[in-house]
């Protein structure tokens, strides 16, 4: 009996306490909202300008950035080089992307995590045009590497800040911006 008492008990202590930090847990919707800060703290520690429409000539200035609004979030991109202007053909041309580095934009402070800044990093590619291949489980591919085919063509290179909304797997599950330097485009077959 007294084994049966103390195991209820604690089973009540335990649950209480389970149920206390579930309520400390943060709403899908504060966590979007805390993103979103971060995303606008990063600009602003880098004084970065942000451009509401692509520039006429298609030349950015060293700090410019254009918004590009998306149904999935927004994002924003420097254009380092437009490339040669031929753009990929939907459903046919597979498309190979490489970027210098990314920072994941921490949320929760103004410090930034460097997650790669040796060179180009291992090329991913995806078919233009079909969705299913923009992202993968284990992988960086991103819906956000697609939306500046938009703008630029093969051999462009791009700087992005991408929402989690629209960014890899792994991004996306952990509400996590990220900041891509040196975006290239290769190989539009």
């Amino acid at each position: 009996m007294r084994k049966t008492l103390v195991f209820v008990i604690s089973s009540i202590v335990l649950l209480t306490f389970m149920f206390a930090s579930c309520n400390k847990q943060k709403s899908l919707q504060e966590r979007l909202q805390e993103e979103k800060r971060a995303i606008n703290r990063y600009i602003n520690i880098n004084n970065l300008v942000i451009l509401d429409e692509y520039p006429k000539d298609g030349k950015f200035n060293e700090k410019e950035f254009y918004k590009i609004q998306n149904e999935l979030g927004v994002m924003y991109m420097h254009v380092v080089d437009s490339g040669n202007g031929q753009r990929p053909a939907s459903l046919v041309d597979e498309v190979t992307v490489r970027f210098e580095y990314r920072h994941d934009i921490a949320v929760s402070d103004s410090s930034i995590l460097t997650w790669s800044s040796s060179g180009f990093v291992y090329p991913y590619s995806f078919k233009y045009g079909l969705s299913q291949s923009y992202s993968a489980t284990n992988s960086m591919l991103c819906v956000g590497w697609v939306v500046p085919l938009t703008y630029v063509g093969e051999h462009a290179v791009v700087d992005l800040i991408i929402p989690s909304a629209l960014g890899s797997y792994s991004d996306n599950s952990n509400i996590n911006p990220v900041f891509y330097k040196g975006v290239t485009y290769t190989n539009f077959y």
